[in-house]
């Protein structure tokens, strides 16, 4: 048997033990294959895939930065290692790191956009709010009609606490594509509610709506700002809206409105909004359980039990 030959039937016989999940069989089979062939990277990445999926993520990673290295140093930027390092580093909250190896890839390629995107969003999760900022107007330089700079660059002045910038370069992204204006809107409203600008937020989806009202996601989404700032019946009627636009997840919007008014402390009209739930999808268990312990929050342990047999009846629960 020729030596070629040898080394297919143990590459064949890796990859079957990884089919099966016998990793450390896997990893030792990879490492005599690494060691015959030490300068193909294909083998050490599936060693790196070995070591991964069988828990061994330091080993994994150690494989991985090896690999990132010749990488780095190539004309051709193939980014394999990178890509798989960038998914562990985000997986973990090692953002430091991500930040690392996200420096050192635009340093050996400095005009790869995606490189730069990637780069600047690592800012972002990093809380490095300048640095991002700095990324997404180099790309606006680089693609001055690409709305998708202009929002990222938006969400990096959100997390900087600057809003008035975040929707000028919104405004800028909807400017380069004026057709997509509503969900740009929905997007940036979306952006702006979770860092809590809730009436900035209810201006954003209004315009969105303006631009296209038949968005029953949208509906819900300004439904949950308006509870958020306690304008109830605004909200109710936001998720009434919804429910006409899609009567056929009708029962998925009430659930919803409910979670977000039990996530208040309100309770009473959360069981309100479960009761229209149920009403809409009588076999859902999810929306018994939900209006089940509203109803114990509120001290109205019999309307629990009753609902709850009710359900069981039903067959909901098995």
């Amino acid at each position: 048997m020729s030596e070629k030959t040898k080394i297919s039937e143990f590459y064949d016989l890796a990859d079957h033990c990884m089919q099966e999940r016998r990793y450390e069989e896997a990893i030792e089979l990879y490492h005599k294959l690494a060691e015959v062939n030490p300068e193909n990277d294909s083998i050490v990445m599936s060693l790196a895939w070995a070591y991964r999926d069988s828990g061994r993520l330091s080993d994994a990673v150690a494989c991985l930065e090896k690999l990132l290295e010749k990488e780095l140093k190539r004309k051709i930027f193939t980014g394999f290692a990178f890509d798989e390092l960038v998914k562990i580093y985000r997986n973990e909250g090692n953002y430091e790191r991500l930040v690392t190896i996200c420096e050192s890839a635009v340093a050996a390629q400095p005009n790869d956009v995606s490189l730069l995107t990637t780069l600047g969003n690592s800012y972002l999760e990093a809380a490095n709010t300048v640095r991002a900022v700095e990324i997404f107007e180099m790309l606006i330089k680089m693609g001055p009609d690409t709305s998708a700079f202009f929002r990222s660059l938006g969400n990096a002045h959100v997390a900087a606490g600057d809003f008035e910038k975040a929707e000028n370069a919104y405004n800028r992204a909807i400017s380069t594509e004026p057709t997509d204006a509503h969900r740009f809107y929905n997007e940036l409203g979306n952006v702006l509610s979770h860092a809590g600008q809730y009436d900035r937020a209810e201006t954003a989806l209004k315009r969105s709506l303006d631009c296209s009202l038949d968005q029953p996601l949208v509906h819900c989404a300004l439904g949950d700002i308006f509870i958020k700032q306690g304008k109830l019946d605004d909200a109710k009627m936001s998720y009434e809206n919804a429910t006409k636009l899609d009567p056929a997840s009708k029962g998925g919007y009430y659930n919803r409105l409910g979670n977000t008014l039990a996530g208040e402390h309100n309770h009473k009209m959360a069981m309100e909004a479960f009761e229209k739930a149920v009403s809409a999808d009588p076999h859902n268990p999810f929306y018994y359980l939900s209006l089940v312990k509203s109803c114990e929050i509120e001290g109205l342990h019999d309307k629990a039990r009753e609902t709850y047999k009710k359900a069981k009846a039903l067959g909901v629960f098995s």
